[in-house]
């Protein structure tokens, strides 16, 4: 309920919750992706720097190995 109708930025003034059977239910935790996917490349950042995403994109339509330098990959 909290997810369509108590949630801070949640604007349901009728309360309607979505209903039709191709919505899956939702969990009682939220799963990691990698938990629940194969997850073939990481790009670490919040959100990734642009610089990253497409230094990673081009090296794969390059087929390319993906090798960031230190200064894209680093957590200061």
């Amino acid at each position: 309920r909290e997810a369509y109708c108590d949630g801070p930025t949640v604007y349901n003034p009728t309360g309607q919750i979505p209903n039709d059977p191709e919505i899956p239910l939702l969990l009682d935790r939220v799963y990691p992706c990698h938990e629940v996917v194969r997850v073939d490349y990481h790009l670490p950042g919040c959100p990734p720097s642009a610089e990253s995403i497409w230094q990673t994109l081009t090296a794969l339509l390059n087929n390319r190995p993906v090798d960031l330098p230190y200064e894209l990959i680093k957590y200061d």
